[in-house]
């Protein structure tokens, strides 16, 4: 066991632009003792951290649903790691696990994470790097927000902004999987040949020209859902090649999480379309996580979805790939590994 839990505490910046994203001023290394199980705990090993919007939400503070850490206290965010000693029936040395903890080398945890919801027991028959991807919440907001939300049904047309990311990468996959037809919105021709290596029908770039026309050509009956994970001029652009009664699945919103959000300009397509928009908070949809992770494990396991991750390697790049999250640039799910065997 290392002798220091190395870990990213709240820092104060002098100057701060607002809006969601951090600076580096925000991220403060520090070192702690490695804790020690108490009885009713656990001591788990972190290999891997997840670099997501919560992280930056955790320390701004989420109205109505939490408050801001405050200067000098550990960083929290999506951790996955494995259980290194247990004092706490059930769980046991070796065990992998995933869950919303410190962003440090060790976390202590009574079986439940800093959401309140009980730890994701990542099987061991699965890559531990999955338990931050396509078996967490990266996954199951993709599985849930098309079939709760979208509904597509066989011959639909599935247009997914964000197309490259780890949610859009697997919401493209999952349409598929349901019998629809997927159409990714990407940036770059490496990433849109990503998305097309992961079997989308048709991929539109976003850099390349006109996007309501590329958008056009590609949905030429218009798109029955759109999996939105940007916002902003992208969302524009789908509302006007919406088909009637289409649904609009608000997943997140890159577009918007600067200090000044991009506006909307289109919103009236919904009245003219007839249309429907919907968001969802992952954590009120703890209901539904048993299935949706049942459901994705079935696909890993055919082969009818693919797991694409983008791993950042150190300890040391955490404040870099945590901000630069918000510049585009990830290709399949963006994870940390910061101990342990690397994924493959």
């Amino acid at each position: 066991m290392a002798a220091v839990n190395r870990q990213w505490t709240v820092g104060r910046p002098t100057a701060d632009p607002g809006g969601l994203c951090l600076t580096r001023a925000h991220f403060v290394a520090a070192k702690d003792e490695v804790p020690v199980p108490a009885d009713g705990q656990i001591l788990i090993r972190t290999e891997y951290l997840s670099p997501d919007p919560m992280n930056h939400a955790w320390v701004r503070g989420l109205p109505g649903k939490f408050d801001p850490l405050p200067v000098g206290a550990v960083m929290r965010g999506g951790i996955a790691g494995r259980v290194v000693a247990s004092r706490l029936e059930g769980w046991n040395m070796g065990d992998q696990v995933a869950g919303f903890l410190d962003w440090a080398d060790y976390s202590l945890s009574n079986g439940v994470d800093y959401m309140g919801v009980p730890l994701e027991r990542v099987p061991s028959q699965v890559p531990l790097a999955s338990g931050l991807s396509a078996m967490g919440m990266t996954g199951i907001c993709a599985w849930i927000g098309l079939s709760d939300i979208g509904r597509p049904i066989p011959g639909d047309t599935v247009l997914v902004s964000g197309a490259s990311g780890g949610i859009g990468s697997l919401a493209g996959q999952i349409a598929k999987v349901l019998g629809a037809r997927a159409v990714g919105i990407a940036g770059g021709q490496e990433k849109c040949a990503l998305v097309m290596g992961l079997g989308f029908d048709a991929v539109v770039d976003y850099k390349a020209s006109d996007l309501t026309e590329q958008i056009a050509k590609a949905c030429p009956d218009g798109a029955n859902v759109f999996f939105d994970n940007v916002g902003g001029p992208l969302l524009d652009a789908a509302l006007l090649n919406m088909a009637d009664n289409g649904r609009i699945v608000i997943c997140g919103a890159l577009a918007h999480y600067g200090a000044q959000p991009t506006p909307i300009f289109n919103h009236m397509q919904l009245a003219m379309r007839s249309l429907s928009m919907q968001g969802f908070f992952y954590f009120s949809q703890s209901h539904r996580w048993a299935e949706a992770r049942a459901r994705i494990a079935k696909c890993l396991s055919d082969g009818s979805i693919r797991d694409p991750l983008d791993i950042a390697e150190g300890f040391d790049t955490v404040p870099e790939v945590a901000i630069s999250q918000f510049a585009g640039g990830v290709k399949g799910r963006k994870l940390i590994h910061i101990a342990g065997r690397p994924a493959n």
